[in-house]
């Protein structure tokens, strides 16, 4: 249906009378082609009575809006049919005097007899309560019948928008519609414009009393509370608060920066939070505000409707309040990641030469590692003995290539995942997209040297060490039958491999996290400068113990990712095996030891052909999980705690294969310098 803009034609019913028009002649005014819909129409409208019940104003007042989200279809060839049922009622209100009076009266008789403030206020906004406690009320309002609520606006709200789906009308061409029907409804909305007045006091309120929680006042400078921009927000006019939010903005930058030097709380971590939100609320409500302002810009009565819409929808689903919690969550694990992840990703060809050498130091280490794997199993121990060697056995060998500066590239993509979220907070903008190409394919080639180093120095380990250990003792370290039944279980098709890959590279996601959970936790409760002043170093001398505080503060990452690697890849089998399930995991780097060590044994002749192929096949497949599963876990977490755009997340692949598909050496192997220094960001992320 075409809007038009009628609001000024005269009046066409010819009467001041408060009688609506007779059913034929209502559709002739409106020039209705859906007789149903405008009959329904009507029929609500002549309900709109003044001198009814607020119950059965309520209800009216519920069946209208129901009327436009979910009412009767009608023909809607180039939008929403919702809109075309916006525009019957618009058209209604503009054109016929007595429906408009009757949906005035109405309509301010219910916003004066109800409260507004909390779906204003508090609909949509994070609030205190616990993960448990909240499901809790949740799961009870679900089950057990509500008590009314006919005195708050937000009740009657929530009976209007009840699914997500009743929003899907909300977009740019719903803003004429919006700004036609506010004409329609004044001066109906002057309560409204009073209770959201109220909203942004409890709001400001609330968001400065989490700023002068002390937990948040550690982490910034040195200054009265007085001075505080949160605190000077809750006694500002409406036109002093726009300068006042931009200034919050800037101190909650510094709170940021200062969580990266001090470590992560959960509590800070949802302060900044909640604070965000707030005050992206009360800028929604400001133009609001103003009296003198005769119908607010279209633009922001639509985002208001979406944001308290989707508030309402969320505040009945427990999946939107386990994703709400997951992303804190995940924002207090990325702030600490994205900085473990930063040495991960190199910039030049000499870094790119020295992650090359440092994996290939860490493929050596890893040989050893897949000889011990072997020496546990042969021994026959219990299966709970068994799980611990082999957590000691690969925790001790990730350890050590930490100390000695080697790289695990399997250990790469969820921390660089992380330093990508990093990017992604610090740059905004149209160029954002660009600057995110350009470090994906940094890591790419990071993690293609890494993957290069360690498998073929870890082929080339494999097979000095069975010649030597062959010339020594006069058997390959392997004998036939447990070659044989290592190169089987390589077999993509006839094994477990692409399960158990999967399940490696969640297991390698999951130490990203204890990794940076770890470090935040050593940094935020201050252990090394703890040490560092320690009473003992009067005994051991204060330069020692200053050495080994920054050596905790330098390796906490590292160790801690390489315990909780270790002892899961150790301890998931036997777990697995203990509940009856048949797990396994598939480390590329081991696996590729171990089939070197098999074929070393068997030979291709003695393996068959087509068994070293489809080997060869499973440590590939291997790979591409081990890295693909783990990044991509990061990279979702990453962007959900960094609250990346839908849209934006969608746009991404695309413009990673055109990049890659302009100048693909550049995921393989540093670009010429000039362009290097041109298009490749040369800072770090924080």
């Amino acid at each position: 249906m075409d809007a038009l803009d009628l609001s000024d034609e005269p009046d066409l019913t010819g009467g001041s009378s408060d009688e609506l028009p007779s059913r034929e002649e209502f559709l002739r005014i409106l020039v209705a082609f859906d007789g149903r819909a405008a009959g329904l129409l009507r029929v609500l409208l002549t309900k709109c009575r003044p001198d009814a019940t607020l119950e059965e104003q309520l209800l009216v007042i519920e069946q209208l809006g129901r009327f436009v989200v979910s009412g009767p279809k009608v023909p809607a060839p180039t939008g929403h049919p919702a809109l075309a049922r916006l525009e019957l009622l618009v058209l209604a209100l503009e054109r016929i005097p007595a429906a408009r009076r009757r949906f005035q009266l109405t309509l301010q008789a219910v916003l004066q007899a109800t409260r507004a403030v909390k779906l204003f206020g508090e609909i949509g906004m994070p609030n205190d309560r616990g993960l448990l406690a909240e499901t809790t009320d949740r799961l009870a309002r679900r089950l057990l019948p509500e008590p009314p609520a006919i005195h708050e606006l937000w009740a009657l709200a929530s009976r209007i928008i009840r699914t997500v789906d009743d929003l899907a009308w909300l977009g740019p061409a719903a803003d004429p519609l919006l700004h036609r029907l506010a004409a329609a409804g004044d001066p109906a909305w002057n309560p409204v414009r009073e209770s959201i007045h109220d909203a942004i006091s409890l709001i400001t309120t609330r968001i400065a009393a989490q700023g002068m929680a002390e937990a948040f006042r550690t982490h910034v400078a040195a200054g009265a509370i007085r001075e505080s921009p949160l605190y000077l927000l809750t006694r500002a006019t409406p036109q002093q608060m726009p300068d006042l939010i931009e200034a919050a903005r800037q101190h909650l930058h510094h709170v940021k920066v200062a969580l990266e030097e001090h470590g992560v709380s959960i509590e800070v971590v949802y302060s900044l939070d909640s604070i965000e939100r707030g005050l992206a609320r009360i800028e929604l409500l400001l133009p609001f505000v103003d009296a003198d302002d005769d119908i607010e810009p279209s633009y922001e009565i639509r985002a208001v409707i979406a944001a308290v819409g989707r508030g309402l929808v969320g505040g009945r689903s427990f999946t939107q309040l386990l994703s709400d919690n997951l992303r804190l969550l995940a924002r207090k694990v990325i702030e600490r990641a994205g900085r473990t992840g930063e040495h991960y990703v190199t910039s030049s060809k000499r870094e790119y030469w020295k992650m090359l050498a440092s994996a290939a130091g860490g493929g050596v280490l890893t040989l050893g590692t897949a000889a011990g794997k072997f020496l546990v199993k042969w021994g026959e121990w219990p299966l709970f003995i068994d799980g611990v060697l082999s957590s000691v056995l690969y925790a001790g060998s990730f350890i050590v290539m930490q100390l000695l500066g080697f790289t695990l590239a399997t250990k790469q993509p969820s921390m660089t995942a992380a330093a990508l979220a990093g990017t992604i907070r610090d740059r905004s903008g149209p160029g954002r997209l660009d600057e995110l190409v350009r470090l994906i394919a940094r890591i790419a080639r990071s993690q293609f040297a890494a993957a290069v180093g360690n498998v073929s120095a870890v082929i080339v380990t494999a097979l000095v060490f069975d010649l030597i250990f062959t010339s020594v003792t006069g058997a390959t370290f392997l004998d036939g039958e447990d070659s044989q039944k290592v190169i089987s279980s390589f077999d993509p098709f006839g094994s477990g491999t692409i399960f158990f890959g999967a399940l490696t590279g969640v297991l390698l996601w999951l130490s990203s996290l204890f990794a940076g959970w770890f470090e935040n936790w050593i940094v935020y409760r201050r252990l090394p400068e703890a040490i560092e002043h320690h009473r003992w170093g009067k005994r051991l001398g204060k330069a020692r113990m200053a050495r080994w505080a920054r050596f905790l503060e330098h390796h906490a990452a590292g160790l801690g990712g390489s315990v909780a690697l270790g002892t899961m890849l150790g301890m998931v089998p036997v777990f697995g095996k203990f509940f009856g399930l048949p797990l396994d995991v598939r480390h590329i780097t081991l696996s590729t030891g171990s089939l070197t060590l098999s074929m070393s044994s068997l030979g291709v002749d003695g393996a068959g052909l087509g068994e070293f192929i489809r080997a060869c096949l499973g440590i590939v497949v291997i790979g591409m999980l081990n890295f693909g599963v783990s990044f991509a876990l990061a990279l979702v977490v990453a962007m959900r705690a960094r609250d990346v755009p839908r849209g934006e997340r969608k746009t991404l692949p695309g413009a990673v294969l055109r990049r890659f598909l302009r100048y693909p050496l550049e995921f393989f192997y540093p670009p010429r310098e000039d362009r290097a220094t041109t298009e490749v960001p040369t800072d770090k992320p924080h």
